[in-house]
């Protein structure tokens, strides 16, 4: 299985924002297709990945899991582009 970059983009902005609203703000979509990029993403993982909360989101277990997975991945791309330049 290859997770999707645009998922995990999605991801990520959550993560780092913590709600819905400004991700889909810095990502210029629509709070609704970002929402249904995270649940595409949740489905295709088979759990929940966000605590959604009317103040706001939080990571669950998995989802902390998945957000360690892309900060590796973001620093191992640096480090690679930095090596290549």
């Amino acid at each position: 299985m290859s997770l999707s970059s645009l998922y995990l983009d999605a991801f990520f902005t959550c993560a780092q924002t913590g709600h819905f609203t400004q991700a889909a703000k810095q990502l210029f979509i629509t709070q609704s297709a970002l929402s249904q990029r995270i649940a595409k993403l949740e489905d295709e993982i088979g759990t929940p990945l966000f605590i959604r909360q009317t103040t706001g989101i939080s990571l669950t277990p998995a989802g902390q899991e998945l957000l360690r997975y892309c900060l590796a991945k973001k620093t191992l791309e640096e480090e690679s582009l930095a090596r290549i330049k």
